[in-house]
């Protein structure tokens, strides 16, 4: 009996061992593979967002510069000197963000060539306008083309949030291109009025302020939907007002309802101070927009990263509660397993004191017949010890 007991605690221990494992699997599977899945989404939503930011932070300084240079366009064009300081101040902000940005974004190639071509219009005197105006008109190109490059790079233009894409699509699409063509109707305009009439020039400046009136009704419908679809209680309170201020420039540069009509006859002073005003507010809308969009994508961060920490806990709870229900039912598992154990020890331990009296209360007793033999030694002795007494 002790000898197959022992040599079954091996059995019975693998057993308890492969039922365990069994039920640990059994419920934990499904949570690491919701872990896996929920881990995994909030990871690319993290790396999705974080190269939208690098765009947001590219697009900043890259805007001021391409105001900048279309600013240096239509003093070039005016035959004025060009804010040679401005330029170069712009230039090193965008330098500034290419060093810790351009790698990710791939944009230094490009914006190492632009910078040359900055450097260049600004440091030279233009005497022929419409010379000035074709090659600014050049450099703002590749502006708003290294724009398009920071908008595709960073994800910027695949936002998949409406309040987030609305922004986007004003800062990223029409806000640069109104800074251009603003300035281009502006130029244009003067040199129409320096004897510049043919047909081309004519048609460029109705097309360059039809575009202007366009894309801020684009900008302007867009802003609304996300204000109305946003879930930021900054993101309306924070745009509104630089909205309305720069509809009411784009209103005395461009009104929507000249589309199909002449350019209206205005001075070019006036048409100058119009412009300048377009340009001044569509910058203040244009970095009060960055940061509103900054502030959707890094919401969007934190709550990933708050789904990935409650992801995490969960996993963890998972594991100690399958723990603590495989202890708690281990002897309800085990138990009759264990019973027989104890019996055999029992039986090994006690049964030649119970199991050597015969049925029939004969043969060879050992332990039984010895004590048998001493209770009847005794009584004998305490009978002989009474008859003595009674014969005296």
């Amino acid at each position: 009996m002790s000898v197959s007991s022992t040599s079954s605690a091996p059995g019975q221990r693998s057993v308890r061992a492969a039922v365990a494992a069994v039920v640990a699997v059994a419920l934990l599977a499904p949570v690491g593979f919701l872990f896996a899945q929920v881990w995994s989404s909030t990871g690319d939503t993290l790396s999705f967002n974080e190269s939208e930011r690098r765009g947001v932070a590219y697009l900043g300084p890259l805007t001021e510069l391409l105001s900048v240079a279309t600013e240096a366009q239509s003093s070039a064009v005016r035959g004025e000197p060009v804010a040679n300081a401005a330029v170069q101040s712009a230039i090193a902000a965008v330098d500034e963000v290419d060093r810790r940005l351009g790698g990710q974004l791939r944009t230094t190639e490009r914006w190492t060539a632009i910078r040359l071509t900055v450097q260049d219009r600004a440091s030279r005197s233009w005497p022929v306008p419409s010379v000035a105006y074709t090659q600014y008109s050049d450099l703002v190109t590749s502006l708003i083309e290294l724009n398009r490059k920071v908008g595709d790079t960073s994800n910027l233009i695949l936002d998949p949030e409406l309040d987030a894409y609305y922004v986007m699509n004003a800062t990223l699409l029409r806000i640069p291109e109104i800074l251009v063509d603003s300035g281009r109707y502006a130029d244009l305009t003067v040199l129409a009025a320096g004897g510049e009439k043919d047909a081309d020039a004519l048609a460029q400046l109705t097309t360059a302020r039809n575009r202007v009136a366009t894309d801020a009704a684009d900008l302007g419908d867009g802003l609304l939907k996300a204000f109305a679809g946003t879930r930021s209680e900054t993101l309306g309170p924070g745009l509104t007002r630089q909205l309305d201020d720069f509809q009411t420039a784009v209103d005395a540069v461009a009104p929507s309802s000249s589309l199909l009509a002449p350019a209206p006859e205005r001075s070019l002073r006036t048409l100058g101070g119009d412009q300048d005003e377009l340009q001044r507010t569509a910058l203040a809308l244009h970095r009060a927009a960055l940061a509103e969009l900054d502030s959707l994508l890094r919401a969007r961060q934190d709550a990933a990263e708050r789904t990935r920490l409650f992801a995490m806990i969960a996993a963890v709870l998972a594991v100690l509660v399958v723990a603590g229900v495989a202890v708690g039912l281990e002897p309800a598992w085990f138990g009759a397993v264990d019973r027989p154990d104890g019996d055999a020890d029992r039986v090994e331990r006690d049964g030649p004191r119970r199991a050597t009296r015969p049925a029939d209360g004969g043969g060879d007793m050992r332990g039984g017949g010895d004590m048998r033999g001493g209770e009847l030694a005794a009584a004998g002795g305490h009978e002989r010890r009474g008859g003595a007494r009674a014969a005296r």
